[in-house]
């Protein structure tokens, strides 16, 4: 501990991180082969694992901002400019922006679609739309344009968490591996 405050992530909120993690690649690769394959009763297969991923990836960023809220971060390595803290800052808060905006404009175009779907091929979800071309368009759009957005700031994300590790040789990516040591 650290003036008060954990040198490192509690299990909940690294376990948490490293689901989503595996999660966000898998809802990845199961939405390129689903965007690129042909109409088909596969097609809504597969599209039907993506969206139910997406819902279940927006509950557990939900979930991710509750335990959040009621457990502070760690601090940020001594010595970090302030320049590095807010840039830190910003782009966490811009990957849970996304990890909100991705799922919702993926119900939205699921829900102005005219396929209806079960979440895990169970539960009746319910639409936040009707059925409308214009607007599944727009949301198809809007979703795959977030999806470049998320690809980029994810890269500048790993690539900063290596940074730490390698060339500025703190615990800042330990921290998230492991915990407090």
């Amino acid at each position: 501990m650290a003036n008060g405050l954990p040198t490192g992530w509690n299990p909940v909120a690294r376990g948490l991180h490293w689901l989503m993690a595996a999660l966000i690649l898998a809802q990845g690769v199961v939405g390129w082969v689903g965007h690129e394959m042909s109409r088909s009763p596969v097609k809504v297969e597969v599209m039907t694992a993506h969206k139910s991923l997406g819902i279940t990836l927006l509950l557990l960023v939900v979930l991710r901002l509750l335990w959040r809220r009621a457990h502070p971060a760690p601090p940020h390595p001594a010595g970090s400019k302030p320049w590095e803290v807010r840039a830190a800052s910003l782009s966490h808060a811009l990957l849970y922006l996304l990890m909100i905006a991705l799922p919702l404009s993926g119900w939205l175009s699921a829900s102005t679609s005219i396929v209806p779907w079960k979440l895990w091929w169970v539960i009746p979800w319910p639409a936040i739309a009707t059925p409308d071309q214009g607007l599944h368009e727009f949301a198809e759009e809007l979703h795959e344009a977030l999806v470049k957005v998320l690809v980029a700031v994810l890269i500048v994300h790993v690539a900063a968490a290596l940074q730490h590790h390698f060339l500025k040789r703190n615990d800042v990516l330990l921290r998230m591996w492991r915990g407090s040591r």
